[in-house]
This record gives structure tokens, sequence and C-alpha cells, in this order.
């Protein structure tokens, strides 16, 4: 009788001793795992993209301006050089009509002042040749530059598109790692049920156990 009681003393308490333990153990909160702490909080990600975005957007528009510029250069440079072939063409039909007037002409004197004043205009029609040769070379050059400007505004875009896909890629990744750490959670939780059910179990069966046995002896 008294080696009986004792017995049954002995696995409740063993039994109970077990169940605290893994009781105290399942309301510890599992551990989380190490990548966890490298993780951005969404706060965050927003901050480094909205800084991304001013970042670029800032040079965007300073690119914008420096192509508005250059439209305005190449309108003035266009408008000089429509002036400069008005003036070329004047120059050279009075060239023309100089030397006609020249030929016709019988007295010398009349002849060496013909041609004076057409040396004055051949001068003149180089000039006017150069400056318009010149307006051609800054135009071209203004016009490479604008497409330069524009080639530059497509890179910095796609660098900005870039820059904010890998952002938006680390928030998707990082979700992704989030719905794992769930179903972590989800699956440990479970295993804390499940041995809560089979401790109870164990329990009730003990303890049903231990009051059969003091009932009949």
């Amino acid at each position: 009788m008294q080696l009986k009681l004792k017995l049954t003393i002995f696995i409740l308490g063993l039994f109970a001793g077990i169940s605290g333990s893994m009781f105290f153990n399942g309301k510890q909160s599992p551990q989380k795992p190490a990548y966890a702490a490298t993780l951005s909080s969404p706060a965050d990600i927003k901050n480094v993209s909205v800084a991304v975005e001013a970042h670029f957007q800032g040079k965007v528009d300073s690119l914008v301006q420096t192509n508005v510029s250059l439209e305005h250069k190449v309108g003035n440079t266009k408008s000089e050089l429509q002036k400069a072939k008005q003036d070329n063409k004047v120059l050279l039909e009075l060239v023309d009509t100089l030397i006609a007037h020249a030929d016709h002409a019988t007295d010398t004197a009349v002849k060496l002042a013909e041609c004076d004043s057409i040396n004055a205009t051949v001068q003149g029609l180089i000039a006017s040749s150069n400056e318009k040769d010149s307006l051609w070379d800054k135009l071209t050059i203004t016009l490479q530059a604008q497409v330069n400007n524009k080639d530059s505004t497509i890179d910095l875009q796609q660098e900005q598109y870039n820059a904010l896909k890998l952002s938006f890629d680390k928030s998707l990744a990082q979700q992704d790692v989030l719905s794992g750490q769930n179903l972590l959670f989800e699956k440990q939780l479970k295993g804390f049920k499940i041995k809560n059910k089979l401790l109870s179990a164990g329990a009730f069966i003990l303890t049903g156990i231990a009051t059969y046995s003091l009932l009949h002896h």
C-alpha cells in the first residue's frame, strides 16, 4: 500500500515536473532568425525611396533647365544665321552688280573706283561668309549639346528607375522573409498546442490511474 502510494505520487510529481518544464519552455518566445535583425522598417524603406527620388529629380530638373537654355541658344543662333545668309546674299548680288558696271565702264577713273568698290564689297562678302560658317559651327555644336543633354536625361531616368526598382525589390524580399517567419511561428505555435494537449491528456490519464489506485488500496 505505502509502496504503491509512493510510486503513484512519484510518477505524478515526475510528470508534473516535466509538464511544468515543457510549459515554461513553451511560454518563451520563439527565437527570431538572425537575419530578422537586418530587415529595414517600412518607414526606412519609404524614406530611402523618397530620398532617391528627390536626388534624381534634382538632377533631372537641372538637365531640363539646361535643355531650355540650349533651345533658347539654338533659336538665337538660327535667327543670326538667317540674317547672315540674307546679308551674304545681298553682298553677293552687289558684287555681281558692281562687276557688271565695271565691265561697261570706259573711263579709267570710273573703273578704278568700281574696282575699289568691288574689292571692299568682296571683303565684306568674305567676312559675311566667315560669320555664316561660324554660326553654322555654333549651331552644330549647340544641337549636339542638346542631343547629349537628352541622352543624359534618359540615362539619369533609367538610373532613377533602377534605384527605385532596387528599393521595391528589397521591400518584396522583406515581405517574403516576413511571410516565412510567420509560417515558422505558426508551425511552432501548432507544436506548442499539440504538446499542451498531450500533456493535458497525459495528466488526466495519470490522475485517473492515481485516483483509482488510491481508492482500491
